[in-house]
């Protein structure tokens, strides 16, 4: 929830009683500085969370693939949200426009989050596992040119 908080903070910005103060909104140099460590603070943590979740949800013997797409869509992020925020600034004029794209990002996987049942995912990850097993073994029985 800190993760939301942030971009919030900067939509402040937008109220004109907060602009003109010169103080919230980021509104200031130091404001940056101090939800950059904020920032930087709760995002090793946030990261370590989604990934051991994901990890609890790969299907035995199926680590690499589901670690290989997990990489791709994360440096796959890195390149399209910076392409998103430069193109909104760049067409309003103002970073701050960004924090409406940033805060929406943020939000929408929130209920997603929270309707994930991991003990029934690690279960169904399991069995997913087992039927690839059986599965191979049947073909490794009846050969390839027989099915």
């Amino acid at each position: 929830m800190v993760f939301e908080l942030i971009p919030l903070y900067g939509l402040l910005g937008f109220i004109p009683a907060v602009r003109n103060s010169g103080y919230g909104g980021l509104t200031s140099p130091w404001e940056m500085y101090l939800l950059g460590a904020v920032y930087g603070f709760v995002l090793g943590g946030v990261s370590g969370y989604c990934r051991s979740v994901y990890g609890e949800l790969i299907p035995p013997g199926f680590e690499a693939a589901f670690y290989a797409l997990y990489a791709v869509t994360d440096k796959g992020s890195s390149i399209f949200g910076p392409t998103i925020v430069g193109a909104l600034t760049d067409k309003y004029g103002d970073i701050r426009v960004a924090f409406w794209f940033l805060a929406v990002l943020l939000a929408l996987p929130i209920p997603l989050i929270a309707a994930v049942d991991v003990d029934r995912g690690k279960e169904e990850g399991r069995k997913l596992a087992e039927e690839e097993l059986r599965l191979s073994i049947t073909v490794e029985r009846v050969g390839y040119g027989t099915l």
